[in-house]
């Protein structure tokens, strides 16, 4: 009896390690192309099927790729799907910049139309509250417990506030000149947002890295407890 629950946990730690194996060789290529610009949606997609233990790094890592590519709302399913994934306190921050940032690259404004600028500044508002749940920034004040997130917030919240100001301001006629600065705001104001937060990047690598280790660290359990048992 003992020697077949020992047959079984052998094959159980065989398939578990070659899932490991698969993982760590993925995530190695993954890495190098990435630190190179070269954004593999295909190979950061199949790090998330049957990931383990720490199902968010696959998530926020496949939608960190996507955001380089341009690919926004896939970016955001997969940052909500990083947290609920098990994510530790002092990484969530990082995916709500992130997905609070993807969430500003979808806004499309055509400022010379109420609605449209009605509507950015909804989606505006809903990134605000990603940067404010967990507290990684503050609503009300300054006092969030996340540096960037707060500095995103408040660029967030002066494009939302110019954006009212055109909204009143609207109830006149603007000259072509006006238009035109208005424009040229809008623009340098998006590219603050983006300026002022963290690299993605640079943290991206940084996750798939602790990743890599991390696979490592488990490939090296499991060859100790084949040696010992076999």
């Amino acid at each position: 009896m003992r020697k077949k629950v020992l047959i079984a946990i052998y094959i159980i730690s065989i398939l578990f390690t070659l899932k490991l194996l698969y993982s760590f060789t993925l995530n190695n290529v993954l890495i190098s192309k990435y630190e190179k610009g070269e954004y593999n949606t295909n190979q950061a997609e199949k790090l998330t099927y049957f990931n383990f233990p720490q199902s968010y790094v696959a998530y926020y890592n496949y939608g960190n790729v996507l955001y380089q590519n341009g690919e926004y709302e896939k970016a955001i399913n997969n940052y909500e799907l990083a947290l609920n994934g098990g994510v530790s306190k002092d990484k969530r921050c990082n995916i709500r910049i992130n997905y609070a940032l993807a969430i500003c690259k979808t806004v499309q404004i055509d400022e010379k139309d109420q609605e449209s600028i009605k509507n950015g500044i909804k989606i505006y508002e809903t990134a605000i509250n990603v940067l404010t749940e967990d507290g990684c920034a503050n609503k009300n004040d300054n006092n969030g417990h996340n540096s960037k997130a707060e500095k995103l917030k408040k660029d967030i919240q002066k494009e939302i506030n110019r954006l009212k100001k055109l909204q009143n301001d609207q109830s006149s006629d603007n000259s072509e000149e006006n238009d035109e600065d208005n424009s040229n705001n809008s623009q340098k104001n998006t590219e603050t947002i983006e300026q002022k937060i963290q690299n993605i990047k640079a943290e991206a690598t940084k996750d798939q890295r602790e990743t890599q280790s991390m696979y490592e660290s488990y490939n090296k359990k499991f060859k100790e407890f084949d040696e010992k048992n076999w």
